[in-house]
């Protein structure tokens, strides 16, 4: 086990595909020592995680904006359309009109693109909410991995 991980970065190199021995008490001590991340490579993982934390507020407003310029576009669309329509069917009632609208292709892409905006932003918050997470988890890890070998 020992043997796929480099020295010098602890990185975990060209591991062969198997299966986990349930049976841990048939392990050497050295096979479980290599099995458990190293107070470095604990330390490394959350300046990582808070490195990507730290960009969270960018990328979400970011994907924020695609969504409100989504559906500014949608509602443009919409109005149009819903002009085009008034000018054509003069007798229809409003209702009936934006219901018509929403069949036009423009609304239709406008549409497809709102559902795209809108589902990109859910995304990038259940990704913000995982890295928050994982935040909370590798400052426990790092703690109990700090205080292990401390004594």
């Amino acid at each position: 086990m020992a043997e796929h991980i480099d020295p010098e970065t602890g990185e975990v190199i060209d591991a062969p595909l198997g299966l986990v021995p349930l049976n841990l008490s048939a392990l050497s001590e050295d096979e479980l020592a290599a099995a458990l991340a190293t107070p470095q490579q604990a330390y490394a993982a959350l300046q990582k995680a808070r490195s990507l934390n730290a960009r969270v507020p960018a990328g979400l407003d970011k994907y924020r904006r695609a969504l409100r310029a989504a559906e500014r576009d949608l509602s443009l669309a919409k109005a149009v359309e819903l002009k085009r329509l008034r000018e054509e069917w003069s007798k229809a009632t409003l209702t009936e009109l934006r219901e018509l609208a929403t069949v036009s292709d423009a609304v239709q892409e406008a549409l497809d693109a709102r559902d795209t905006a809108w589902l990109l932003f859910e995304y990038a918050q259940d990704w913000a909410k995982a890295i928050a997470a994982d935040i909370d988890l590798l400052r426990s890890i790092n703690a109990n991995v700090r205080a292990e070998h401390k004594s």
